[in-house]
């Protein structure tokens, strides 16, 4: 199975997890936004420094930038298909990648929001910065941004997948096991 797959949602929503278990079970490759904008920053780099900019403020990284942060994408997802772990979540950035995809005679088949409130959210995110000492998760006014920026994005970029036929929401507050059985069953339809 060769999906392009995005998956979106609040901070915390369950998009790595979800992502990990549709890599394992279906052999998709991951690109997952968060991690690799965090291993950027950490290898020190002058993208790296950039991009450390946008996200101690809490705010999206410039447009610029993530280009150069997609361009990790190669050839290969025509094999093996890619779920896309918090990309995109604006837009632009929709439209870019449909470029990139398309340059690889490709199209994103599902736009999957995990669709969780916004109470659930700050609930998870502070339960995850006690676990791993994220950064990003340390700050309540850094978090409460998050949360403000993606209520203020989130329409645009839903209704553009939902006018070209891809966007699924998915209630996330429900178990792992139940957000992957939804997921599996979107894949198939």
């Amino acid at each position: 199975m060769k999906k392009i797959i995005s998956l979106y949602g609040l901070a915390a929503a369950g998009k790595t997890t979800q992502a990990n278990l549709l890599c394992k079970k279906y052999g998709f490759q991951q690109f997952g936004m968060g991690e690799t904008l965090r291993a950027e920053i950490a290898s020190g780099s002058e993208l790296g420094a950039e991009i450390k900019k946008s996200v101690d403020q809490g705010v999206l990284i410039p447009d610029e930038l993530m280009v150069q942060v997609l361009k990790k994408i190669g050839p290969s997802i025509k094999e093996t298909g890619i779920v896309f772990d918090g990309f995109p979540r604006i837009v632009p950035q929709a439209e870019m990648l449909d470029k990139i995809v398309k340059e690889n005679d490709l199209e994103v088949d599902l736009f999957i929001l995990l669709n969780i409130s916004f109470a659930e959210a700050q609930k998870r995110i502070n339960k995850r910065a006690a676990e791993t000492g994220r950064s990003d998760d340390q700050d309540p006014e850094v978090v409460n941004n998050r949360l403000e920026v993606f209520r203020r994005e989130s329409e645009p970029l839903i209704s553009y997948y939902k006018e070209r036929g891809k966007f699924i929401e998915i209630d996330g507050e429900k178990t792992i096991e139940e957000v992957f059985s939804e997921i599996e069953k979107q894949l198939i339809r």
